[in-house]
């Protein structure tokens, strides 16, 4: 009995270890950019409504829409690259930024999509006041995290008329339990109380529950066939409580991130014929 004991402390000594990494990553320094990548860019200053400055780049828009990018955790906007340029290359205006916490931007805590939502409002309310957007052609596409936030946020601000979700998980709980249950509860539990404790409203990251509420704007939905982060049980589940215009891509032999490595022109297209028929009436 006092083994078993034993072994039950170090599980959960153990995953609240893992708890507090998970909230503080190790920040990704900037790739080097060439002179060629995103070439009219310019420096984007965002200030989030709860006291945050957030860095990253603009690229102005020439079909009056715009689409903001959001990267995954423990990583920085030269993560969503391909996609920026694949939309700035179609007339898109595209804002990419580290989100807090991450890359050059303020914050020690992650929040896995809680918080984060603050930042996503940050960059909306940016584009809404550029006088080369039309705030009513505005889109968000997001990675694994940044998509969670991107589903978040666009349920909560009517002004994202298009949200495409790459490698997303449906609730921080269901993510959780998927990543942490090997010990069922004695594993999972430890890693909700230290989100809980460090103040992450760990109940409040769950766009599943409220898909349909997105009423009539259209949902795009991606991922790896392959993916180890975000399994297809979980992806398929979000899709079916999702509510129409809603389309899902299953991206065959892509592991978690890989849909610009393993189908380049495909990706590129899928995500210029979203946002067009989204933001540009199919133009």
């Amino acid at each position: 009995m006092a083994g078993l004991l034993a072994l039950a402390v170090v599980i959960a000594a153990r995953n609240v270890r893992t708890a507090r990494a998970v909230l503080h990553p190790a920040r990704q320094a900037l790739k080097p950019l060439g002179d060629a990548t995103l070439a009219n860019r310019t420096d984007a200053v965002l200030r989030t409504r709860d006291g945050l400055t957030l860095r990253g780049w603009y690229v102005p828009s020439r079909n009056r829409a715009a689409v903001v990018v959001l990267h995954g955790f423990a990583e920085n906007r030269t993560q969503m690259l391909f996609e920026a340029e694949a939309l700035s290359r179609a007339g898109y205006g595209v804002l990419l930024f580290d989100s807090r916490g991450h890359g050059e931007s303020d914050g020690d805590l992650v929040t896995w999509g809680d918080r984060e939502r603050e930042d996503l409002r940050a960059a909306v309310d940016f584009l809404s006041a550029r006088a080369d957007v039309d705030p009513s052609r505005l889109g968000v596409l997001g990675f694994s995290m940044g998509g969670t936030t991107a589903l978040l946020e666009a349920l909560d601000d009517p002004r994202l008329k298009a949200v495409a979700a790459a490698g997303a998980y449906p609730s921080l709980v269901a993510d959780t339990r998927y990543s942490y249950g090997k010990w069922g509860p004695l594993s999972v539990q430890p890693v909700l109380w230290t989100m809980r404790l460090s103040g992450v409203d760990v109940d409040a990251v769950d766009p599943m529950a409220r898909l349909c509420d997105l009423k009539g704007r259209p949902l795009l939905l991606i991922n790896g066939d392959v993916d180890a982060y975000a399994p297809a049980f979980l992806q398929d589940a979000m899709f079916q409580a999702a509510c129409e215009p809603k389309a899902y891509w299953v991206v065959k032999g892509a592991h978690h991130g890989e849909y610009a490595k393993t189908a380049p022109e495909e990706y590129a297209r899928r995500l210029r014929d979203f946002f067009a028929a989204a933001l540009l009436g199919g133009s």
